[in-house]
């Protein structure tokens, strides 16, 4: 992306759907993060995308969690995924490749994930309600591997923190 790009086109960001206001998550929550931006959300272009939903689990469902190792041992075949007794790896594997599809498709750079999720936690996942679980979760895994710039949905509550972020964001957009 050249400057005058950078200054006329807008960012495609892509984000957990949940942090849109969705209610998706296992127990029929979402929130409006992008809202905490005010009128500065039109200035990008979202792409919510959700792993387990493309799973096909429904909603509500158990909360799923990674046994046996983190994300990226998940997708090596070293670790797997259950929901209550059942092992769901395949399907959230496969749910995160087609997240991950739409994003690549779409040219985008940038990932607005949710903290402590399995599926799309980067830097810290829960285990049984408990953040001690070990990162990064199965679609977090791929969106490392994938060199994406990362935000946690978090830090667009705070206007210092997201100022922040969009300061490196933008840079490591020109940059890259």
């Amino acid at each position: 992306m050249n400057q005058q790009q950078i200054l006329s086109e807008k960012i495609k960001i892509g984000i957990s759907l949940c942090c849109i206001g969705a209610p998706v998550r296992y127990n029929q929550l979402g929130w409006d993060m992008i809202g905490h931006l005010g009128r500065e959300k039109g200035d990008y272009i979202f792409f919510p995308v959700c792993p387990e939903c493309m799973a096909g689990f429904g909603v509500p469902r158990d909360a799923i969690r990674l046994s046996g190792g983190t994300g990226e041992d998940v997708l090596k075949g070293q670790a797997k995924v259950v929901s209550g007794k059942k092992e769901i790896t395949k399907q959230l594997v496969d749910g995160s490749r087609v997240c991950l599809d739409v994003l690549k498709k779409n040219d985008v750079k940038v990932f607005v994930y949710k903290e402590g999720s399995p599926s799309c936690g980067v830097y810290r996942t829960t285990l049984r309600n408990q953040s001690r679980g070990k990162p990064p979760g199965v679609f977090g895994a791929m969106v490392l591997e994938e060199g994406m710039f990362l935000i946690p949905a978090d830090d667009l509550q705070s206007p210092i923190k997201w100022w922040d972020w969009r300061r490196r964001m933008f840079a490591w957009v020109w940059l890259s």
